[in-house]
């Protein structure tokens, strides 16, 4: 199977899941924020945000995984392979424990962290901390099996599962909800799908990959351990610096602004189904350009990051701008009118900001499937910096919509050092010009944010009403015209019908 069929696979089966979670997604926030009152649902969102926090404790792991056993699943080693996985879980067990510390730490420091939260909510959100903390915790190991299947470019099983989790898991939060169940019951659930979804990875792997890839904790080797250290150092550095760029932001509103805490999550809500989508279509891209580097040389590497871009671009103007131009009408129709009106102006910065940053994400995505990504860290880092700093001084003047201002600083100063100093120093083997990359990657595709702007800048002269779903069409059609016939060179235009008229026929 030919290394773009296997990426176009990734993409379908990540879009399948990404599709299930577009309307999950729309279900179950409406249930939460009629059935909740706001500084129960602002609870809940701390809640899952602190327990989501143990996923840093991966350590850049899975990503190694999937990167590691690709390049050795293409030249047929799998002892190698089996070492790999062996170890990362080892590892992981280890991560776990220190965790499960953590863990218990938070729960304990919950009234000094978020002074402003109601006293009666205090025992369920340290009681839902650690909870739901503790099943992150079990489940964390558990992941390097799945990766396992992302190394083999192999997207059916995880897809079933993640599926089949998702829409188990919203069922019975919904029903939850109709019931009249409270807070810690809700915690409790999720938490035993959390565990049950960490075995269903274990099993999954044992039915379908241990052929490919073996475990055992005998395999475990100083090589391996080194090996994966060596490429999630850098990594680990990504992923803490992700952290003050995007984890903390709900700590940092409920800490200082509680009260705005739900509607700052519903939109990191929206704003995050735009990363989903973007993540979920070019992640295929790590493990397949791992499994071809050898036989590419630094330019073609480097016309690959600029086709991807190009993609990538148009994908986030056609799902961004309508949640920019209209992120009103959107959140009314899915969470009504209280929300929406709260949350609309921190959707569209967050969106913004979001929009700038995945700009270099085909870029950083080839950086890790090459193991460049230590030449990379002072863009990761700088953005941290200026993101935590910039949302804690903002927010204490303005409220939470300084969190989401900080984001938007950030995104800028990553793309911006991404673009002055890391291109520099990657070209060895991301061979590109920076040049070509601005005008044919970025520029080009940008192009049909133009009739977007002209119809939101007409609209708004005519003194017509806030903009409704007809605008929004309006402005994605026209997006999308202009994306295909100028975003687009005639050859891309072609593998694209060619993709979409063999879709079908994939097994």
């Amino acid at each position: 199977m030919s290394h773009k069929i296997k990426i176009i696979k990734g993409s379908a089966s990540n879009l399948v899941r990404v599709a299930l979670s577009m309307l999950l997604a729309f279900v179950l926030p409406r249930l939460l924020v009629h059935r909740l009152s706001p500084a129960e649902y602002s609870a809940w969102v701390l809640i899952l945000q602190i327990g989501a926090y143990i996923s840093l404790l991966d350590l850049g792991l899975q990503t190694a995984v999937g990167k590691l056993v690709a390049e050795y699943d293409a030249v047929g080693d799998r002892f190698a392979c089996s070492r790999t996985l062996s170890s990362s879980v080892s590892i992981l067990c280890a991560s776990a424990a220190v965790g499960a510390v953590t863990v218990a730490l938070v729960a304990w420091q919950v009234p000094q962290l978020f002074q402003q939260m109601p006293a009666g909510l205090i025992g369920d959100v340290r009681g839902g901390i650690l909870v739901l903390g503790m099943s992150a915790v079990f489940a964390l190991p558990f992941g390097s099996f799945l990766a396992a299947f992302t190394g083999l470019q192999s997207y059916g099983f995880p897809t079933v599962l993640a599926t089949s989790s998702r829409i188990l898991t919203t069922a019975g939060l919904a029903i939850l909800l109709l019931l009249h169940g409270t807070l810690l019951q809700m915690v409790w659930l999720m938490a035993l799908f959390n565990i049950a979804t960490a075995i269903g990875q274990f099993l999954g792997w044992r039915k379908y990959a241990k052929e490919f890839v073996g475990f055992s904790f005998r395999l475990v080797d100083h090589e391996s351990v080194y090996r994966l250290f060596k490429y999630g150092s850098a990594l680990s550095i990504w992923t803490v610096a992700s952290l003050f760029v995007s984890g903390l932001d709900m700590v940092i509103v409920g800490h200082y602004d509680f009260g705005n805490t739900g509607y700052y999550g519903i939109a990191s809500s929206g704003s995050n189904f735009m990363l989903l989508v973007v993540s979920s279509l070019f992640s295929p891209l790590l493990p397949a350009v791992s499994s071809l580097q050898s036989g590419r040389t630094p330019e073609q590497l480097g016309g690959i990051v600029i086709k991807a871009t190009r993609y990538c671009v148009l994908l986030l103007c056609f799902i961004g701008l309508p949640l920019l131009i209209g992120p009103y009408i959107l959140l009314k129709l899915w969470v009504g009118h209280d929300y929406a009106t709260r949350s609309a102006l921190f959707l569209q910065v967050l969106v913004l900001g979001n929009f700038i940053r995945q700009l270099a994400n085909p870029y950083a995505l080839v950086l890790l499937a090459t193991g460049q990504q230590h030449l990379a860290t002072v863009a990761a880092v700088a953005e941290a910096l200026v993101n935590l700093s910039l949302s804690i001084y903002l927010v204490q003047r303005f409220g939470a919509i300084g969190v989401a201002i900080g984001t938007l600083v950030g995104a800028f100063v990553s793309v911006g050092l991404h673009l002055t100093v890391s291109m520099k120093l990657t070209r060895s083997m991301i061979s590109m010009s920076r040049r070509k990359f601005v005008l044919t990657g970025l520029l080009r595709p940008l192009l049909c944010v133009i009739p977007s702007t002209l119809l939101i800048v007409l609209w708004k002269e005519s003194g017509m009403p806030p903009i409704g779903i007809p605008m929004i069409l309006i402005s994605f059609l026209a997006t999308a015209a202009i994306g295909w016939l100028v975003g687009l060179t005639n050859a891309e235009r072609n593998d694209l019908l060619s993709v979409i008229h063999r879709l079908p026929l994939l097994p």
